[in-house]
């Protein structure tokens, strides 16, 4: 059967058709993300949903008029951030996205964030939604309307079948803050302690649960974290594989049962769709820093010749210069790419080391940007118990980042001591939704086998 994985990313929103029993996928369709508002305040990083829905839409119907047997519609998409509802489920601001940091601004001594954790005794970091509505609720921002928050996914979802309440599934509700595994729902008691009620919040459902139906009678299910559904996307052997994803940020991931050893430090563990949980460190630069160098390049060559020089030009001369024999060995640059700063560190930034009078080289700043982005993330990997680490047979890399750079590729499997698979499709995260709807409707059995269907 044919299914529909819509991801609403922060760049860009992509569908496709997944044949489940073919494992392929059949169609495509994708738009950039045009939904992004200037905010007030420096800090603000804002989308319009109404715009996001449209755009949406335009890739639901594009798919459906070649494909109309749809059997089931999953909808993935960037996690952490919120927007607010009236009673009526429509959308009454903006969409404070993962990127929003309101709340690394300080209150008194501590920020907005610290003061939370300290309150209801999660550690929660500036973009998680919960943190959002805690800022907005200390310095009334929350629209006089309001009475309910949800994701951007789970408002497509909404939009998509009339509902007028949104559900939410643990994946997303432990990417918004203050929710308890053990309890497998948000932690009312400790957002009490913090002023917050629990009613802001949606209902939680388990993954694959189905939210209601399109008005030509699909079935349309809860909506799934975006990095969840980007393991399933892209991961045949979920318990002896590491992904690493590389685009606008980076994550690493790993799945564990449940009763597994404590988190390390720096590591979240994020609930697994039908059990388990993986455990995921982030870096809020990700692919974004090699951006920035391209940026850096590029106003140099626009600075010194006055001619115009389009991004992939850059990106190509940066490509052909990380290749040459001079930038694979010898006096190496070290890059430190936090250039946004950690969850745990909001204030802390990149370095630039190790410089001589030899080795201050553009190919050199190239890969030392490279390695310093694939560093970030290994980091998390040395963290994790050895028992892990040594259970792990295969790697697994994801997102544009990771499929438009050779050497990037090579430097992940030199420090991970795996070769790099990567999968066939670049959707990864719109097929892990589809995938999620081919659990709900039944034809797969599990999220536990569900990476078997992948071609």
């Amino acid at each position: 059967m044919k299914y529909i994985g819509l991801d609403i990313g922060t760049t860009s929103i992509c569908g496709v058709v997944f044949d489940a029993g073919l494992g392929e996928i059949l169609s495509t369709a994708a738009e950039t993300n045009r939904a992004a508002r200037d905010g007030a305040y420096p800090w603000e990083r804002l989308q319009d949903p109404e715009a996001i829905w449209l755009q949406a839409e335009a890739v639901m119907r594009q798919l459906q008029l070649e494909h109309p047997d749809i059997s089931g519609i999953g909808v993935t998409g960037q996690m952490h951030g919120i927007l607010y509802l009236d009673e009526l489920g429509s959308a009454v601001s903006p969409l404070y996205t993962w990127q929003d940091q309101r709340g690394a601004e300080r209150l008194t001594q501590q920020t907005y964030a610290e003061r939370l954790s300290e309150l209801t005794g999660y550690t929660l970091s500036t973009g998680y939604g919960v943190v959002t509505h805690f800022f907005n609720w200390m310095n009334h921002l929350i629209p006089s309307s309001a009475c309910r928050v949800c994701t951007i996914p789970d408002y497509i979802v909404i939009k998509l079948t009339g509902r007028q309440n949104p559900l939410m599934d643990p994946t997303h509700a432990a990417g918004i803050g203050c929710y308890s595994l053990q309890k497998q729902d948000f932690d009312a008691e400790a957002m009490e302690q913090a002023g917050i009620n629990r009613s802001w919040f949606p209902s939680v459902r388990a993954s694959g649960t189905m939210a209601g139906s399109t008005s030509g009678g699909i079935p349309v299910f809860v909506s799934l974290g975006d990095n969840q559904a980007s393991f399933l996307g892209s991961v045949k052997d979920i318990h002896r594989t590491v992904l690493l994803n590389i685009g606008t940020g980076g994550q690493l991931s790993i799945h564990e049962p449940m009763n597994g050893p404590d988190v390390p430090e720096g590591l979240e563990a994020r609930p697994f769709p039908g059990g388990g949980r993986l455990l995921v460190g982030s870096s809020l630069c990700g692919g974004k820093a090699y951006a920035i160098l391209e940026q850096f390049f590029r106003k140099v060559i626009v600075s010194y010749t006055g001619e115009p020089v389009s991004a992939g030009q850059v990106y190509a001369w940066m490509e052909r210069l990380a290749a040459e024999d001079s930038a694979c060995g010898g006096d190496s640059l070290s890059v430190n790419t936090q250039f946004l700063g950690t969850r745990q560190e909001p204030d802390r930034r990149g370095q630039i080391g190790g410089i001589s009078v030899d080795n201050f080289l553009p190919e050199l700043l190239v890969v030392g940007f490279l390695r310093g982005m694939v560093e970030e993330l290994h980091a998390y990997f040395e963290r994790l118990p050895r028992t892990i680490r040594h259970n792990v047979t295969s790697l697994v890399g994801a997102g544009n980042a990771i499929r438009s750079n050779d050497r990037l590729r090579d430097e992940a499997a030199r420090q991970f001591g795996l070769p790099m698979h990567v999968p066939t499709h670049s959707e990864e995260g719109a097929v892990g939704a589809a995938l999620t709807a081919a659990v709900g409707s039944g034809e797969v059995d599990s999220f536990e086998t569900a990476g078997q269907r992948l071609g």
